[in-house]
């Protein structure tokens, strides 16, 4: 009988070895699988992980993996990407990323896993999509982070507007993970109280002024570091628990669109009650007739997007 969770990490950059790290301090896996195609990281990472194992509550099996790896394991998540440093547009990588999802996903099929597929591959509402073209999985077995970092960095705005802590703010983001990602104003709120009684003239211009905050600020931290990374991998340390643990956690997914917010046929940032099929009921929350225009024509550039991909059988 087997005991405890696996997980298999595809993609050990940035964004794959600061997941990694955070996975083994959070108990979450009794064995953690990387691979990679740079071999020489994969080996120093899995041994710099080992010795980090050592000093936390509950030891984590850290090892190189194979796509063997896959088959007895509990979650596949993808980590890989292009480099950041020269990214103007998360949708400049489609093509890369979609090259990568064709030389892996088979690979992790052919092994025989069957369970969620996590990733955060930019850009990830269109990857989403990729990925659940190629492996011919359920929708809702392909998850994506969407919104959740967007989600993360609108509250924690609010949060320093209001000085009130950052936990005590509902304010979502949803739409694409990039370009045209929409900040949800109409039901931002403090415990219940809405936003607009503690900020002030809240108008469109102020609007469209934070959504280009929310929107630029990885860019910003691209510019001084070279690639964003620790906010991401705990969004998805967050899914990964929310899977393993059967949470049936709402969290700001891409998810598959059918008909919810007046959209269909693709994968993007929505409310997505997260657990162990994956994304298991998307939740729609009011909007307003602005946000809803704003949505719809994210949804409209994100199947447009798609079409980049050319995986030679888009549909």
């Amino acid at each position: 009988m087997k005991n405890g969770n696996k997980v298999v990490l595809i993609g050990d950059g940035f964004v794959g070895s600061s997941y990694a790290f955070s996975l083994i301090n959070s108990g979450l896996a009794t064995e953690l699988a990387i691979i990679d195609i740079r071999k020489d990281k994969e080996l120093a990472d899995v041994n710099d992980l080992l010795d980090a194992t050592v000093l936390t509550s509950s030891a984590t099996i850290v090892k190189r993996g194979t796509y063997e790896d896959c088959k007895d394991c509990d979650l596949v998540v993808l980590a890989y990407g292009n480099s950041q440093k020269n990214l103007k547009n998360r949708l400049d990588d489609i093509k890369i990323a979609s090259e990568m999802v064709l030389d892996t996903i088979p690979k992790v099929v052919e092994a025989g896993y069957k369970g969620v597929i996590l990733l955060a591959t930019n850009p990830v509402d269109v990857i989403a999509r990729v990925v659940r073209e190629v492996s011919d999985f359920p929708y809702e077995k392909i998850v994506g982070t969407g919104t959740s970092l967007d989600t993360a960095r609108f509250a924690q705005y609010l949060a320093i507007e209001t000085g009130f802590n950052v936990s005590d703010i509902n304010a979502y983001v949803i739409g694409e993970h990039g370009n045209s990602s929409v900040a949800v104003w109409s039901n931002a709120n403090i415990n219940g109280i809405a936003i607009d009684k503690f900020i002030k003239n809240i108008d469109d211009t102020y609007k469209d002024k934070v959504g280009d905050l929310i929107r630029d600020k990885a860019f910003r931290i691209i510019k001084g570091k070279g690639a964003t990374h620790f906010g991401i991998a705990n969004c998805l340390l967050a899914f990964t628990r929310a899977i393993l643990l059967d949470e049936k956690k709402v969290l700001m997914a891409s998810a598959y669109l059918r008909g919810e917010y007046k959209n269909e046929g693709l994968y993007t940032g929505v409310p997505t009650v997260i657990g162990k099929n994956g994304a298991e009921k998307i939740l729609e929350m009011p909007i307003d007739d602005r946000e809803q225009k704003m949505f719809d024509a994210s949804c409209k550039a994100l199947k447009e997007n798609f079409l980049l991909a050319d995986l030679g059988y888009n549909n």
